[in-house]
């Protein structure tokens, strides 16, 4: 790298240690800033994409995990895009937001044509939720209950009915 960079080779050249936590981060933050470009590109390049995106909490801070998919070339990928910290305010607004200063700030807003969260009402309520906060800017933003959420749901509730469910599901998982 440093035959090619000039900047790079100076540092190189540099006797530094590279094994503290804040330069690891650091190395982190910019492989991952690189990552989001190159999937930001691809976005562009396609032209359109969805969103999908789901709440959770990680010790004392509320994270938004971000996804997208989109066509390249002939297949249909899905990315992760990153956590945004939604700690001060979980309302619809505030998630809404929160997804698109991320798309407005990369200049992929335009492009949305669905989106899948999963049933909570803040997420999915057709009224004040997400998905119309989504769907006023973006018209075409076609709303789809999240699928793997549904499937979780079903398993919940046929091991609340069917016993012999449980002990299938529990031998099919140990393999």
């Amino acid at each position: 790298m440093s035959k090619l960079n000039e900047n790079f080779a100076t540092k190189f050249q540099c006797k530094t240690n590279y094994t503290s936590w804040s330069i690891q981060n650091q190395l982190i933050d910019l492989c991952a800033k690189n990552i989001v470009d190159q999937i930001v590109g691809e976005i562009k390049e396609c032209g359109i994409f969805s969103v999908m995106c789901d709440e959770a909490r990680c010790f004392r801070q509320e994270q938004l995990s971000l996804c997208v998919r989109y066509t390249n070339g002939l297949n249909v990928v899905e990315r992760f895009l990153g956590f945004f910290d939604v700690s001060m305010k979980q309302d619809a607004n505030a998630l809404a937001s929160a997804m698109t200063n991320f798309f407005e700030k990369n200049g992929i807003s335009q492009s949305i044509v669905a989106q899948s969260y999963d049933g909570v009402s803040v997420m999915s309520g057709q009224f004040n939720g997400v998905q119309q906060k989504i769907k006023t800017q973006h018209p075409e933003a076609i709303y789809i209950h999240c699928m793997a959420h549904k499937v979780n749901l079903l398993i919940m509730d046929m091991c609340k009915v069917v016993k012999v469910f449980v002990i299938t599901t529990n031998i099919v998982f140990k393999l």
